[in-house]
């Protein structure tokens, strides 16, 4: 086993795989929501963004190689959007990747993600914590839709609060170390186990997951639920570990 079990519990398998490309999963607890199909995207292109609110690519790729042209984007907003602002900017700024020219292999880009985040934690992180993101495979025959992480973009918004006697900051805390405790468990039960034993080294693993969460809730004064509460917490907020 070499992924973290609370990572199983907050990442989902692999929702859209593209040929050829790359994907981008969810967390179990968000919702996601695309636009209505009736929407055209010419519509959704031709919005200007939100006023006081600015877009700073942060990472672009540009692959073009024969078998696909791939433009990804990592993008971190200044503020808190409105969802049909966000939708608007991601659509515009899709629309702008496809215009582009003067690749060596295809004449137009063949995939095209983008990515956009409300921190640049979010984004550095690599975990697929954006708030809204299109992608578009070879294979795509009609416009791709805007998704939207409906809890992560509504987090933006939030006002830290204090929960079992621990401040918002304390909580992303406990959430890493939480993480920190499920990879320590891993790591070890490979290394105490031969992987030709695979039930042992399970048991042996959440033996000691078991063990390192209890010393993490007796440090912190938490009861088990609360520590499973603020691990839902984190995954809803896109807090990264």
């Amino acid at each position: 086993m070499t992924k973290m079990r609370l990572r199983r519990v907050i990442c989902l398998p692999v929702f859209l795989i593209f040929l050829l490309g790359g994907g981008c999963a969810r967390e179990e607890s968000e919702k996601i929501h695309a636009p209505d199909s009736g929407e055209h995207p010419e519509a959704v292109s031709s919005a200007l963004p939100e006023s006081g609110i600015t877009y700073l690519v942060i990472d672009e790729k540009v692959s073009d190689t024969p078998i696909k042209t791939q433009i990804e984007q990592q993008i971190v907003v200044s503020s808190v959007p409105t969802r049909a602002g966000l939708e608007d900017e991601i659509f515009r700024r899709y629309r702008s990747a496809r215009a582009r020219r003067g690749f060596r292999h295809h004449n137009v880009a063949t995939n095209i993600y983008i990515y956009v985040y409300g921190t640049k934690e979010q984004a550095n992180a690599g975990q697929g914590l954006w708030i809204g993101m299109i992608a578009m495979g070879p294979l795509d025959k009609e416009e791709p839709r805007v998704l939207i992480s409906e809890e992560r973009l509504a987090a933006l918004s939030h006002v830290p609060e204090e929960r079992f006697g621990l401040s918002e900051e304390e909580r992303k805390k406990v959430f890493r170390e939480s993480a920190a405790a499920e990879d320590r468990a891993t790591r070890e039960a490979m290394a105490r186990v031969p992987g030709s034993q695979i039930m042992k080294q399970i048991d042996m693993e959440r033996e000691l997951e078991e063990k390192y969460k209890n010393e993490l809730v007796r440090k912190y004064d938490l009861t088990n639920e609360q520590l499973q509460e603020i691990v839902v917490e984190a995954a809803m907020k896109g807090w990264p570990y």
